[in-house]
């Protein structure tokens, strides 16, 4: 299993939101506090198993929607809305994931392998140019070949490929949701025209439209 996985573009996920995501098929909510730190939680609460995702953020907490009680950055209840006076306690506490923001691209690991190097961070005279999160409906190892025919220069380490579109160098997050549903998250090297961006995101779209017109072939 690849130890960080790729989720979302790093502006996506705005501070003071919530939402959902999976890895490996696991559900995991992320969120940012207003203090713009990134979060990954698996997406239960440890109280009644809601989703975690589809509560919200106030200031550095997040709430869960069903009874209100509030965590932590580090996973602790700091408050129960029906026992306001209660000390919380400690075990109460959802399961944390590790998630950090590196070259425009939020990455979690589910591993508990706490010397995984977290992915590199791209240098400041190749800041990175969000493009786009796309969403396939096909297998990770489908998508992946196709990529292979339409990125140019394509190199893969784990499931980060690096390559070209269209002469425009990218660097894309592959991410598998589950097994018949995979996301791409695509950066693009330096500050871009707007044109250039909406070409690159064309270009997305009608690969993940190739891919799948092509499994429903298949089936």
């Amino acid at each position: 299993m690849t130890p960080w996985v790729s989720v979302a573009l790093t502006r996506d996920i705005e501070p003071g939101s919530a939402t959902g995501t999976a890895v490996n098929g696991a559900p995991v909510a992320l969120w940012r506090g207003a203090d713009g730190v990134l979060h990954a939680w698996a997406d239960r609460c440890p109280h009644r198993g809601m989703r975690l995702s589809l509560g919200f953020v106030r200031g550095a907490r997040l709430v869960c929607l069903y009874h209100g009680w509030q965590f932590d950055g580090k996973g602790a209840c700091r408050h129960v809305p029906a026992h306001p006076k209660m000390t919380p306690p400690s075990t109460v506490t959802p399961v944390r994931y590790r998630a950090v923001d590196r070259s425009g691209i939020a990455w979690v690991s589910t591993t508990d392998s706490s010397d995984t190097a977290v992915p590199e961070r791209s240098a400041p005279e190749t800041a990175p140019e969000p493009i786009r999160s796309v969403w396939f409906t096909a297998d990770t190892e489908r998508v992946i070949d196709r990529l292979r025919s339409e990125v140019e220069d394509l190199a893969l380490d784990g499931h980060v490929a690096t390559g070209q579109i269209d002469g425009v160098e990218i660097r894309a997050g592959i991410q598998k949701v589950d097994e018949a549903t995979t996301a791409v998250h695509v950066v693009a090297v330096g500050n871009l025209p707007a044109e250039t961006v909406t070409r690159l995101v064309r270009r997305l779209h009608d690969i993940r439209d190739s891919v799948t017109t092509t499994v429903e072939a298949v089936q």
